[in-house]
């Protein structure tokens, strides 16, 4: 009798939400009079049994389902979750991780998807959803048993989740997953499991499993194009350009073959040096994909890298007709002009550049092209009417112009327009850096002040604390505090060949020859500049290494004549002049 009542409750109570539901979307019809009052009726405890549906699960989800109607996801996730750890329903639980999936809510996902599998354990699409959110974040070894069940159901998505990840995981990872697809590849040959198990095998290093485990895919299916396409890309590595020409020259038989493919397959020509038929493929290419402006673009750099300039600027040229809008073209456009030592048509190309990728990259190629004094004015208009038009990048615009006059020696102009740039841009370090550098060695106290406010911005910048480093080395005798500043440079860039060269010149200037002669000799195997090169060879006479100072001053003089930074070194050493 009192689970007929509780029943009789429960359908009741079915009713009145039902109405409640018809009455929100105004499909019943109001009252007319009032109802009579009726008795409070207390109905008994709800009790869970796995499923069976009671009525706080039926109102829960009434509501949720109305939220979700009204697109208040968030309240239809709570709902459905909340049923979900009650009832432990596999539809429920399916709905509630949809929802987060829906939603991007990565904790209720894990949650809803988990209670999934505990409801639904033969599923495999549970496991699926929560291993893809694990290999996302990046937990690996959370998301491998996970996929061992789902793999154990052949489901492909799968192998694309572990495939797509595979170059993120560890060596032990992969070792793990490659146990995990053996056994199964036991189970059932399958060209995506194949091609899967050859991709691990690349990555753990082992070149002669991953080929034979590709080969395994192509003759399960020979038009398996990631199977294809990862063979072809492992031979390239291994220098072997012909034989990946093989491995594509079945799919390149098609009428039009995959772009992917056609593209891997030019590049291979140009590799295997087979120049003609790369440049014939080249254009085939364009010419099979016209409405693909990125891959016309690539191949006009690959033919442009090549040494096809011809060809290239054909095909930069039709792109800059077609998309106007789109000026990256012009930036190489000045470059074959340039290379061809046609100075002003070039110019013209660079002046076209708005892109950001190499909007800056063109100014510095034109300021190249105009490095001459007598050029000056023109300059400095393209640079002002770049700052003008183009206010975001004002500040490395006025960096470049200023390193430009600084080098032909227009010091004065350079330092009154740095003047003017810090007065609009007062906190900017690489203003403040490039003032610094631009000053005369005489203004060490202003030299200083810049670059202390530069620290002050920067606290890490290295270029500034090396460069205070270094100006207090040759212009005082501070050289403690000297050291401690490049030393606090070395520790934040520990193999700038620059920073090493000053380590080694302040131990130098304390006395410490054999501990300079370690950092210059590193920063002289990086960059062996005449200046780094005469820093080593005092170090080398100071150490008691004499021999090896003059040897290396013969070397460095016969590659650097009248080199001022080798003279001064020579005259260091008592040496003679070359």
């Amino acid at each position: 009798m009192k689970k007929a009542l509780e029943r009789k409750a429960e359908t009741s109570l079915t009713v009145i939400l039902i109405a409640a539901l018809l009455s929100l979307t105004g499909c019943a019809g109001k009252l007319s009079k009032s109802e009579p009052e009726t008795d409070t009726v207390l109905l008994p405890a709800v009790e869970y049994h796995p499923g069976e549906l009671n009525r706080e699960t039926l109102y829960e989800l009434i509501v949720a389902e109305i939220a979700g109607q009204r697109k208040e996801f968030d309240l239809s996730l709570d709902y459905y979750l909340h049923q979900a750890r009650l009832t432990g329903d596999p539809e429920i639980a399916k709905r509630a991780t949809y929802i987060a999936q829906y939603l991007q809510r990565e904790n209720p996902l894990l949650e809803a998807s988990k209670l999934w599998q505990q409801a639904e354990p033969e599923n495999p699409e549970p496991y699926l959803i929560s291993a893809s959110l694990l290999l996302r974040k990046g937990d690996f070894t959370a998301a491998l048993p996970l996929l061992r069940k789902a793999l154990h159901h052949s489901d492909r998505q799968t192998l694309m989740i572990i495939s797509a990840q595979a170059d993120k995981f560890s060596p032990e990872e992969t070792d793990a997953y490659i146990q995990l697809l053996e056994e199964h590849a036991g189970n059932e040959k399958d060209a995506t499991l194949l091609t899967t198990l050859g991709i691990l095998y690349g990555l753990q290093g082992n070149s002669e499993k991953a080929l034979q485990r590709f080969d395994a895919a192509i003759a399960e299916d020979p038009d398996h194009l990631e199977a294809i396409l990862q063979k072809a890309e492992l031979l390239r590595a291994q220098g072997s350009f012909r034989k990946a020409i093989k491995v594509l020259a079945p799919q390149m038989e098609a009428d039009q073959p995959d772009q992917h493919v056609f593209t891997l397959y030019v590049q291979l020509l140009f590799q295997s040096k087979q120049t003609k038929k790369a440049v014939k493929q080249a254009l085939l290419l364009v010419e099979t994909f016209p409405e693909e402006p990125q891959l016309t673009f690539y191949t006009a750099l690959l033919l442009l890298e090549n040494e096809q300039v011809q060809q290239s600027r054909n095909i930069m040229q039709d792109l800059l007709q077609r998309y106007p809008d789109n000026t990256t073209p012009h930036y190489y456009l000045g470059l074959i002009e340039q290379h061809d030592g046609n100075a002003e048509q070039a110019i013209g190309h660079f002046l076209k550049v708005k892109d950001s990728n190499n909007i800056l990259q063109a100014y510095r190629r034109v300021a190249t092209l105009l490095d001459h004094p007598d050029n000056r004015a023109r300059l400095q208009n393209i640079l002002q009417d770049a700052r003008n038009s183009i206010p975001e990048i004002d500040i490395p615009l006025y960096v470049m112009e200023a390193e430009w006059l600084n080098l032909h020696d227009f010091k004065d102009a350079a330092l009154s327009m740095l003047d003017e740039a810090l007065q609009l841009h007062p906190d900017n370090a690489n203003l403040l850096y490039t003032r610094a550098m631009t000053l005369d060695p005489q203004d060490i106290g202003l030299i200083e002040k810049d670059l202390r406010q530069v620290l002050e911005l920067e606290p890490d910048n290295s270029m500034a604390l090396n460069a205070l480093g270094y100006t207090l080395t040759l212009y005082t005798n501070r050289f403690d505090e000297a050291f401690d500043l490049i030393n606090r440079a070395l520790e934040l860039s520990p193999n700038d060949p620059a920073i090493l060269d000053s380590m080694g010149w302040i131990l130098l200037k304390q006395g410490k020859a054999s501990e300079a002669v370690n950092f210059l000799q590193q920063a002289y195997d990086l960059f062996p500049d005449p200046e780094v090169s005469a820093h080593l060879i005092q170090a080398y006479h100071a150490a008691g290494s004499q021999q090896l100072a003059l040897e290396l001053l013969k070397q460095e003089q016969l590659k650097h004549p009248d080199n001022e930074f080798l003279m001064e070194a020579a005259t260091s050493i008592n040496a003679p002049l070359d």
